[in-house]
């Protein structure tokens, strides 16, 4: 009898607390200025836009040209293309291209000798995410 008493109070305790999420993933943004997908996808031009945004960010890196509003904070907005980023760390660890210059960062790409404070590195995995975020 008490092994049973002790078997219900241990179920009864693992059920109450291992309990999952009660809806608390059902949020909404708390700014009421950015457009919610209802509004984005209303229209067929918004449906453009978005691709138009998912594409061009493989090739641009903001909204305002050069220097001004860039995609992601923090790095140089002519620095942080998607295609110079994947061409430098495709190209630069090969024997395919040697670059010379001792900006930061190159010459260890040159050397293999790469890590993930590189610039190089860290400025295109900021941007893969951000292109996966804009495609989710």
């Amino acid at each position: 009898m008490k092994q049973l008493k002790n078997i219900l109070i241990i179920g009864l305790v693992g059920m109450f607390s291992l309990t999952s999420c009660l809806k608390d993933l059902d949020t909404v943004p708390l700014d009421e200025d950015v457009n919610s997908p209802d509004v984005i996808y209303s229209t067929q031009q918004g449906y453009l836009q978005v691709l138009a945004k998912i594409y061009a960010g493989f090739a641009v890196t903001g909204q305002d040209g050069p220097a001004g509003d860039p995609d992601i904070a923090g790095i140089d907005e002519g620095f942080s293309s998607y295609l110079r980023q994947y061409w430098n760390l495709q190209e630069l660890p090969t024997d395919e291209a040697i670059n010379g210059w001792n900006d930061d960062g190159i010459p260890s790409l040159n050397f293999m000798t790469w890590s993930s404070t590189n610039p190089f590195v860290r400025a295109l995995y900021y941007r893969i995410y951000y292109q996966i975020t804009l495609a989710n």
